[in-house]
């Protein structure tokens, strides 16, 4: 939009682009215009309609009670990792959420107030009509069914004269109809049959990309993206029982238990309608149910303003149970939350950033102030120990992890590498990408190549060359680089374990961080326990090296194996390394791997390339000591790689490689 100046079509690469409505390209090319082409900018109103967002959790609930539950609401939505770290991403999500937010917060503003301003009615209509421009009108059937099971079940449908339909309608109409119409003009069945065909009826009832699940897909995704506050659903949800089937007491029509009441059913409503919806939608994104936050973070928030300590005492070990199961979750595994704002669930991630040592506290923290609420008559020391907990697992997360994990997930140091080490002249190019980033760091400018033969092609011509890739595909970048040039390309600073910059020429002083070049070579290395055995595929295992050389049970040990390319592999197979104790397969340690962490696959090896293959291994704690047969091999699903004859083996496929002894 900035650079060709139509700001009425999306074009991707010079093609039409109706995968998304037009607002959120809107608001990252104004922030263009105003700052600069930059990974900043294009955040930036994203960021701040996530604050917006956090002021609307507070006004719609300070509106019907006082600040007090207000601010609470907000800070358990601000705190929550889904929305934190959603709100940081260039992504439509956002935008939808906060919209409807809007578009809920208003009708119930309106139709609580005895005279509804008028700013209230207008931002009803307002909201939706940019909620519908910001992914989709359809969606718009969620706060409809919202409103209709609210005023179902309080049977105040006199309300519908509070939000003045025939005003609003038009607005809404007006603001959100126009581009619409304008695509569905210009474009004719294209739009309607990619926008709203594949790309909202397919995608909810047949599915589009993504994943199948059933109702507990998204109980999974919710209890890791509200952490630690899950812990007050159960306390919350009773509280919420409670006043709902109470009868108010008869004070009049400004009585703030009414409110109250009023409010926990509309949340509740909320809640429960965004939740079965996206569950019913077919296809599944882990993000998907972020919409359905807000109003659990409003009814916990409503929950602890209050701070019923008898609600505490009852519920508080249920939700220090909830936590437990989640947490063990959190802390086992990085990728629950990385993956709350991402598409790609199988992408690698940096192990050694993960703050899961703190996050086990802030859960025993925060699960030993539930437990110890049934003992402690005073309240204060448990809401302060719930808040606090929070607040450093947001702090940690959001202003330590995140920034740290991006640089792993994004192509921007890659290209500040490029930046810094270019010079006029040199060509930059991608293999086989199709993602965002490559696109617009390089303004356009990359050049894509789709195969080996392409990438060939490129290094037969004289001069410096800059390939992208992504990392677990850089193998079959340097193959083409070694068939063409018999050298290994270079890589660059600013790789990372999901994206690889490589350059045929590195400048003196400059250090290559080419995985292959350093464990891959034309000549075996010493090797303390050699041993030969060849598989039918073309493989040859040369040995391994090991250390501690006599790992204790419950430590962990490094093996390191060597293997020979006799031929071509053509298969992608998968090593297994197997320590069988007493009990063998029942009482075993595991080392399946793909060779080089998956960075250097069998079917891409090279005859006579001797690849060293480094893996940890842990004993476990219930390993019993005792000398045992290290066993490895090939597999693929369930067949394993054939062991010729008169090599070492135990007539499964498994080369009996030597012995170790564990302590």
């Amino acid at each position: 939009m900035v650079v060709d100046g139509d700001w009425l079509t999306p074009h991707w690469r010079g093609e039409l682009f109706f995968s998304k409505p037009v607002l959120i390209f809107w608001m990252m090319a104004t922030s263009f215009k105003l700052f600069g082409i930059s990974a900043l900018a294009a955040r930036l109103p994203f960021a701040l309609t996530g604050i917006l967002g956090v002021y609307l959790a507070y006004r719609t609930v300070a509106r019907v009670t006082d600040s007090h539950h207000g601010l609470w609401a907000a800070l358990v939505m601000a705190t929550s990792p889904f929305y934190f770290i959603i709100a940081r991403q260039a992504i439509t999500d956002i935008v939808f959420c906060v919209f409807i937010m809007g578009t809920l917060g208003c009708f119930f503003v309106a139709i609580m107030s005895e005279k509804p301003l008028l700013r209230d009615v207008l931002g009803l209509y307002v909201f939706a009509a940019l909620a519908a421009l910001g992914k989709t009108p359809l969606g718009l059937a969620i706060p409809a069914c919202v409103i209709f099971t609210y005023l179902l079940l309080s049977g105040d449908w006199k309300a519908l004269g509070k939000i003045k339909l025939h005003i609003g309608i038009p607005l809404f109409l007006l603001i959100a109809a126009p581009w619409y119409a304008a695509m569905q003009v210009m474009y004719d069945g294209k739009f309607f049959n990619e926008f709203f065909l594949h790309n909202n009826i397919e995608r909810a009832f047949t599915g589009v990309h993504g994943e199948r699940a059933t109702f507990e897909y998204f109980i999974k995704q919710m209890g890791y993206g509200f952490f630690p506050w899950l812990a007050l659903i159960p306390y919350a949800f009773g509280r919420a029982t409670g006043i709902i089937s109470k009868d108010p007491p008869l004070d009049g029509p400004g009585d703030t238990f009414a409110a109250r009441q009023r409010l926990y059913l509309f949340l509740a409503a909320w809640f429960t309608v965004s939740f079965a919806t996206f569950t019913l939608i077919v296809t599944k994104f882990h993000h998907y149910i972020f919409p359905a936050l807000p109003p659990l973070a409003m009814l916990v928030g409503m929950a602890m303003a209050e701070g019923k300590k008898k609600g505490l005492a009852i519920m508080g070990p249920l939700g220090a149970l909830l936590l437990a199961m989640v947490a063990n979750d959190i802390v086992a595994t990085a990728s629950h939350l990385s993956n709350l704002c991402t598409y790609a669930y199988e992408r690698p991630l940096p192990e050694e950033l993960y703050p899961r040592w703190p996050l086990f506290g802030v859960a025993i923290i925060m699960g030993g102030a539930l437990l110890a609420a049934r003992f402690v008559k005073n309240r204060r020391p448990i809401t302060a120990a719930v808040l606090i907990s929070a607040l450093v697992s947001a702090g940690i997360l959001s202003w330590q992890y995140q920034p740290a994990l991006g640089h792993t997930l994004s192509q921007q140091d890659l290209f500040e590498s490029y930046e810094k080490y270019s010079r006029p002249g040199d060509r930059l190019y991608q293999y086989q990408m199709n993602w965002r980033g490559e696109v617009f760091y390089s303004a356009d400018k990359i050049i894509k190549l789709s195969s080996e033969a392409a990438v060939s092609n490129v290094l037969k011509k004289p001069g410096r060359v800059f390939i992208i890739s992504v990392a677990d595909s850089f193998s079959a970048v340097d193959r083409a680089a070694r068939e063409t040039t018999g050298k290994h390309l270079h890589v660059l600073p600013g790789s990372n374990i999901r994206y690889t910059l490589a350059s045929n020429v590195i400048d003196a002083g400059i250090e290559d961080e080419n995985p292959l070049s350093a464990n891959v070579f034309s000549e075996p290395p010493p090797i303390s326990h050699p041993l030969r055995a060849e598989f039918a595929e073309g493989a040859a295992f040369l040995g391994y090296d090991i250390e501690p050389t006599s790992p204790e049970v419950g430590g962990e040990f490094f093996l390191t194996l060597y293997w020979k390319c006799l031929k071509p592999i053509t298969k992608n197979w998968q090593i297994f390394v197997h320590v069988d104790g007493h009990g063998f397969e029942f009482n075993r340690i595991n080392g399946d791997h793909f060779p080089l962490g998956g960075l250097f696959t069998t079917d891409r090896w090279m005859k006579g390339d001797i690849i060293r293959d480094k893996i940890r291994m842990k004993v476990p704690i219930e390993f019993r000591p005792g000398r045992f047969t290290i066993y490895l091999g090939f597999y693929i699903g369930t067949p394993r790689m054939q062991v010729l004859p008169g090599f070492p083996q135990d007539g499964q496929n498994r080369v009996r490689a030597g012995l170790i002894e564990i302590r």
